[in-house]
């Protein structure tokens, strides 16, 4: 095909667990441009020729959804695209509005703006009865304090982030005296009652408001007070078809609460009493830790190309997922202890087959800790396995079979 006849898309955003979307974007014939820092482009730009064009953003700025906008409607101008993609939370709001401004298919900007939104996405839930946990939005926090006191345990969050950042369980008065100290000057905040049950999330692609498919992902995380997410086990549900049900339901709710269109929703809820759902928070766009990859390999089918069809408008082909054909997830290591971390020998997960890909995500000098956020993790693996009581065995084997060193404050010999 000639270069004038093909197909151009843009994405805004090509981290590491994008990579997906370009190779997709390779077999699909697309020229890609990408809104990238200038560091990740020179990793990508001889890796795959597909990228025609690159405009930067400020490696100082890249967190911030403000620094997206003018990038992409720079890049945009320059290639006239066909589809444009967004890959991460920063991206979201500058994704969707190129989308409108050029009138290609995406989530939309209202379902966009409230997805970035945590107090939006809570006031959109209620309007429309979708269950969800009794919640307060408060300018400082000591404002909620009354509140609060009356249905601890609660979670504090920020408004906006992600990654498990600023997620915290509070579960006695001094707790929240402690919070409320070092916290009551960060902004605002959602203060919500803790709600006890099994962390799950739904993949969903949806068309012109209609869910196309839907993945349901099983979580382990380290607990309270920070949740932060250590497993995931996609194509989970094959055997709980009254929770999977209830997870398609609520996620077509979902989708109609944010008025979305056209993309990926990730929803994530925890289930009480073992199949009645409660949200915790939804995002319109890939989800990370691997996810995206994940749920490829448990449904068998190439899920970023789906992606990108739905960027250029096309309805793709997918399974309803339903059947998973493999199970499939990825484990995050997290610190024993606190203190600086002086080895972290991974050779033993190289020689098991079904580790499908590895590495380290902090390296030897880093300080450690015992994981707080996402941040905190020290090594990732996804896993492909023949079953799910497989996937969990070998996620315990990986466990105990790396070996963490730290030195500092923490006893070398046990990381304690």
């Amino acid at each position: 095909m000639a270069d004038d006849q093909q197909r151009t898309a843009l994405l805004v955003g090509a981290g590491v667990m994008a990579e997906g979307y370009l190779h997709a974007a390779r077999t699909l014939g697309l020229r890609v441009g990408i809104v990238e820092t200038p560091t990740r482009y020179a990793a990508l730009a001889d890796r795959f020729p597909c990228i025609v064009d690159f405009e930067p953003v400020d490696e100082a700025a890249a967190a911030r959804d403000e620094s997206w906008l003018a990038p992409a409607m720079t890049l945009a101008a320059r290639l006239r695209p066909d589809a444009v993609w967004g890959f991460a939370e920063p991206h979201v709001l500058a994704t969707a509005m190129v989308q409108h401004r050029l009138g290609l298919p995406g989530p939309g900007l209202d379902a966009a703006t409230v997805s970035r939104n945590k107090a939006l996405q809570r006031a959109e839930f209620a309007r429309t009865g979708l269950p969800q946990p009794a919640h307060r939005h408060t300018r400082k926090l000591s404002e909620a304090t009354d509140w609060a006191l009356e249905r601890l345990p609660v979670v504090v969050k920020p408004v906006s982030s992600q990654g498990s950042q600023g997620v915290e369980r509070v579960a006695t008065p001094d707790d929240w005296a402690d919070t409320v100290a070092r916290r009551d000057t960060e902004g605002p905040l959602l203060v919500e009652q803790y709600v006890e049950g099994q962390e799950y999330s739904v993949e969903a692609l949806v068309h012109q408001g209609r869910v196309l498919f839907t993945n349901l992902t099983r979580k382990e995380t380290t607990g309270p007070p920070y949740f932060v997410e250590l497993l995931h086990e996609a194509g989970h549900g094959t055997d709980r078809p009254v929770l999977r049900k209830a997870a398609d339901e609520l996620c077509r709710g979902v989708v109609a609460a944010l008025g979305m269109v056209t993309g990926i929703a990730h929803l994530e809820f925890r289930a009480v009493d073992g199949d009645e759902p409660v949200i915790m928070e939804v995002a319109v766009r890939t989800p990370g830790d691997h996810i995206m990859e994940l749920v490829a390999r448990a449904h068998g089918f190439d899920v970023f190309g789906a992606c990108l069809r739905l960027a250029l408008g096309e309805e793709p082909a997918v399974p309803d997922g339903h059947d998973p054909v493999r199970a499939a997830g990825s484990l995050f290591l997290s610190s024993p202890g606190t203190g600086t971390l002086a080895a972290l020998d991974l050779s033993a997960w190289r020689a098991l087959p079904e580790v499908a890909r590895h590495d380290a995500r902090l390296a030897p000098g880093a300080r450690v800790r015992p994981a707080e956020d996402s941040g905190d993790r020290l090594a990732w693996a996804v896993l492909d396995c023949d079953t799910p009581d497989r996937l969990r065995s070998l996620a315990r084997e990986l466990v105990t079979g790396a070996v963490v060193d730290l030195t500092g404050d923490a006893d070398p010999a046990t990381g304690a």
